[in-house]
This record gives structure tokens, sequence and C-alpha cells, in this order.
């Protein structure tokens, strides 16, 4: 590579890996970084097994037999998943597996590499369009500013499928715009630069169902575009995607048109997960449809917003010479009015529209550049700018410090922070990031060997999953229960309960129970995220009391012989439904 072209991209190359290297270092509940979250033993253990059955089988793998038996899915059941994000998670798991072989040995945080190398090349490639696209200030600023976003940096984290399906849909929408500029004659515009973008495609939807979001804003961009030579590219764009699609998924070859057509329903057609949002409790399909936007704007950190804005404002009338400002701006309002069409389920906070931040953060560098360059202000020089930009940026950077490790948990200063959003009624803890291994070592001291109740518990396996990731626990042979009010047997024995600050969802919890005597607690400006509380017999209850001091604790099991595989755990998520899919219902 040139020495000038390295220089070129140099900030946006330096701030990919800085990040990364950020991601890497946290990543572990004892290393400083996230709990485990609600899905991510779902996640890692499918990635296993598919990993499991390719090493075994070999050649069988592609079989119709053993596809039936290694994509188990069947109505009724949990949700049709694109293998794509479990085959990474897989064989990253792989690379750290000592025991590749056995089901039930399974490690969260070694899948969490994959994210957090996902998270770099995220940043690595907007802020390389940009630069292309609007010069090499404008591109550090848009690495940056996907750097800064805290909750963007808090789901590179975690060993799910949201960090990775931004990745490649931000890719995928990349590589068309590229194609389309091929068309006009900057690379030759051949019909194969748009089959390569559609492989692209292919993988985003390979990713997740999320992927098909790009169809309808892309073709509508290629005719626009393109004119009458739209047909091409979008024979070409659209054949290589859906080819690819079915190329990398055998469980599509069985059944192709009923197996796509689940495929693509499964994305409403599953249980409702509850979301609190003004102040009160929905039904993800019934948020109100004003939730995308809103929470979008309180979770972007507020200068990143306003430049943002000006970046658009900058631009507004160079749509028809920059027709590339037009798919992006597209493809954002799409994924932002799609979530926000009434009875299309959204919750979780930004996490099913994680990919609208990093294509904001092009807008951003463009209002950046403008800041800096802009003749309006003759009478102060670029360094200065320079100098008051670098300073917007590191002010932007408080949340992803202050908040750490639970981004999940970031509001902008537009609602007051973490304080002020609470008090305006948003969600304060959705995934269960905040139940620390500092929570969980106080909780095993307390316990002295009884098992822990976890709520709330919105998997059948998220208690497993959490107790056989902490050191904590392993080191004095404890379990945590996970809270299920049809099953006071096996909750009657705990002494200590671990409480995180889903409100969704407390309205399940007893509130004799949540009210019980606080032990410790982790706290973010003021606002409490997840606590140990003491569980005793509630004053005047008498004999209705959901704790029975009688029983004796179940004898202890080693850490290490306990079941991590989701198949094989015997737990209850809140409607004591072993067979429900899991919290998202789309992975």
């Amino acid at each position: 590579m040139p020495l000038d072209v390295a220089r070129k991209y140099l900030g946006p190359m330096l701030l990919a890996a800085a990040a990364t290297l950020a991601t890497l270092t946290t990543l572990g509940p004892g290393a400083g970084g996230p709990g485990i979250t609600c899905d991510e033993l779902y996640h890692v253990d499918a990635g296993k097994r598919l990993v499991t059955a390719l090493r075994q089988q070999g050649g069988a793998f592609f079989g119709r037999e053993q596809i039936q038996r290694n994509f188990p899915w069947a109505p009724g059941g949990p949700p049709v998943q694109a293998p794509l994000g479990h085959w990474i998670l897989g064989w990253t798991h792989h690379l750290f597996d000592p025991q590749p072989d056995n089901p039930a040995a399974v490690s969260i945080v070694a899948a969490r590499f994959a994210p957090a190398v996902a998270f770099g090349l995220l940043v690595w490639l907007v802020g390389l369009w940009t630069t292309r696209l609007e010069g090499h200030l404008a591109g550090t600023v848009a690495a940056a500013s996907v750097v800064l976003v805290p909750r963007l940096f808090g789901h590179a984290h975690l060993a799910a499928l949201d960090t990775l399906t931004a990745l490649f849909f931000v890719a995928a929408a990349f590589a068309v715009a590229e194609a389309a500029q091929c068309a006009h004659g900057r690379l030759g515009g051949r019909w194969w630069h748009f089959a390569l973008a559609g492989i692209v495609w292919g993988l985003a939807m390979l990713v997740r169902l999320h992927g098909l979001l790009l169809l309808p804003a892309v073709l509508v961009w290629l005719i626009w575009r393109l004119r009458r030579k739209a047909w091409l590219g979008v024979v070409a764009w659209g054949g290589a995607g859906i080819v690819t699609l079915f190329v990398g998924w055998p469980w599509l070859w069985l059944a192709p048109i009923e197996h796509l057509g689940r495929f693509v329903s499964s994305g409403t057609g599953r249980q409702a997960v509850q979301v609190f949002y003004a102040g009160r409790v929905w039904a993800d399909h019934s948020t109100p449809w004003h939730y995308p936007g809103v929470m979008f704007v309180v979770a972007l950190p507020l200068g990143l917003f306003v430049v943002g804005l000006l970046g658009i404002w900058v631009k507004r009338r160079r749509w028809k010479s920059e027709p590339h400002l037009v798919l992006l701006a597209g493809i954002w309002l799409l994924i932002l009015a799609l979530f926000s069409w009434p009875g299309v389920p959204v919750y979780d906070g930004v996490r099913l529209f994680l990919m609208a931040f990093p294509l904001w953060a092009f807008w951003v560098g463009v209002g950046a550049r403008w800041l800096v360059e802009h003749p309006a202000r003759p009478g102060v020089s670029r360094r200065l700018r320079l100098l008051g930009l670098g300073l917007l940026l590191l002010l932007q950077g408080t949340g992803v410090a202050l908040y750490h490790p639970c981004q999940l948990s970031h509001y902008s200063l537009l609602v007051g922070g973490l304080a002020g959003a609470e008090r305006l009624g948003f969600e304060v803890s959705y995934w269960g990031d905040a139940v620390s291994e500092r929570l969980l070592e106080r909780a095993a001291a307390e316990s002295d060997g009884r098992p822990i109740l976890l709520a709330p518990h919105l998997a059948p396996w998220q208690a497993a999953a959490v107790t056989v990731s902490s050191q904590a626990l392993a080191r004095r042979q404890t379990w945590l229960v996970g809270w299920d009010p049809n099953d006071r047997e096996s909750t009657a024995a705990c002494r200590y309960a671990v409480i995180y600050h889903r409100r969704a969802n407390l309205d399940v919890i007893p509130e004799a129970l949540a009210q019980q005597r606080v032990v410790a607690e982790y706290t973010l400006q003021g606002v409490w995220l997840a606590r140990v509380i003491e569980l005793r017999r509630p004053a005047g209850d008498g004999g209705s009391s959901f704790l029975a001091p009688s029983v004796q604790s179940p004898p202890s099991v080693p850490i290490d012989q306990r079941c991590a595989s989701v198949a094989d755990w015997p737990g209850g998520n809140e409607s004591g439904n072993e067979s429900s899919p899991p919290l998202d219902g789309r992975g």
C-alpha cells in the first residue's frame, strides 16, 4: 500500500484496532466485563452443536437425514434461525474449547471473541467507506462515532447475534452502493460487481432475518439510480443473494418454499416479550409506534446526534450528484419505519435495530468535516477547529467509560442520563449484564453453599449460563436457581437472591420477595441495576410464606459436572414452559 494511501486510512485503522483491543481486554465478567446475558448460552450452544456435528459427520452432514437432525426446527418449537451467526460463534468457541466433543462444555466468554473482532471490523468498514467518499477527516470521525456509541460497544462484548448482524448488514449496504458507483464508470460497472454485492447481502441474511430489510430499499434505489439499466443489477444482486442464502443453509434444501416462508414469518410468530416504555409494560407487538425513533435518539450520545443532523443538512442539495446518500438515508429510515409499523415486535432497547447506529456514523463524519472546513469562519484556524472537534468527540466518549460494563443501560443527556431515563419511564436494564462477578461473589459468600435465586428468569437456560460462567460460584460450589412462581420446591432452599432491574418483568416477582433486606447492589447514577437480597419469611405472612425454612438445600454438585447444554438443561422460564423459545424469538 502506498504511503499516502496508508496515511489516508490510518485513522480508521488505528481506531478499529483500539476498539478491538478495548473489547477483548474486558470480555469476561471476571475481567471487568458485563455479566452473562439472557440468550448467550442459547447461541453458543447452537454454534457448538453445528461445529461438533460437522466434525463428527463429515460429508454426511449434508445428507437429508442429518440435515433434519442438525437443524431441528419444528412447528411450535423455537423460531427458525439462520445459521451463519451460529457458525461464527461455534468456530470461535472451538478455537478455545478444551473439550470439543463434550456437548455440556460451553464457554460463553470464549465465544465472545467473535463479536469483539466483528466490532473492530465494523469500525474499520465504516471509517474506510466514509474516507473514500468524504476524505480522511470524515472517515476518522465516522469510525470514532461507531466506537463512541455505548450500546454498540456494550453489545460487542456479548456472544449473541447483534454485533454480527450490524457488521454484515452495513457491509451489504456499502457493497451495493459501491456496485452502483461502478456502474457509472468508476470501476467499470460490470454485472459481477452487483453479483459480488449480492453475495454479501446473502451472507447478511444468513446471519439474521434482518438482512431482508435491505431488499425494498435497494430495489427502489437501483431503479431510481440506473433507470432502464437497473434490471441487470437487480437480477445479478438479487440472484446472487438468494443463491448464497440457499447454498449456505442446508435446511432450506429440504423444502425450499415452505422453509423459506417459515423463516420469513418466524420474525413475528413467537411468544411475546414484555417491554417497559413510557412508564408501563407493553407486549412487544403493541409497543407504541414511536418506540424505535425515541430509543435511537436517547441511546445516541447527544453530540453525535446533533453533528449527524448537521451532516444531513450539509448534503441536502447533493442527493442527485451523490446518489449513495439516498441509499444510506433510505435504509436508515426503512429500519426505523419497519420497527415502528403497528404489530411488528420490538423490544430490548435498540438491540433489534442496532445497525442504524453505524449508518448514522457516516452522517456524523460528514457533519464533522463541515465544522472543520467550512469557510464561513475564516478567523478561526483549522488547528483550533480540529481541537474543538477532538474535545467534542472526547466528551461523547464519556458514556462508554462511565457506564462500563453496563453500556446497555446508557441514555444520553437529552433525557438526563440513566437517572433521568428512569424518572421518565424508560427500561433500566433488560438483559442481565449488570449481574456482575462481584455481586455473585458476595451472594455465594453469604449463601454458604445453598442455591441462589436469580430473578427475573427469562429463558430456561439463563441461570445455568450465569452459573457455569462464574468463577466465584464455581469456587464455592454454588448453583443459581431461576425464579419460577410455579415451582416453589426449587426455590424453597434459597436464602439469598440476585435480582436485576428489568422493569418489564419485575412484576412477576412477589413484592414480599423484592422488598427483602438488600445485602449488596450495583448502582449507576443513583439507579440500582442489580442487587443481592436476603430472603426471610415476610413478617406476618405465617404459613403462606413462599420461603419454607424447614426445607434443606439440595446436595452440592461440582460445577464442572453440571449440564451447560441448552438441550439438557431442565430449568424453566418465566412462564414455566421449558420448551419456550429464547427471549427475543429471533436470537
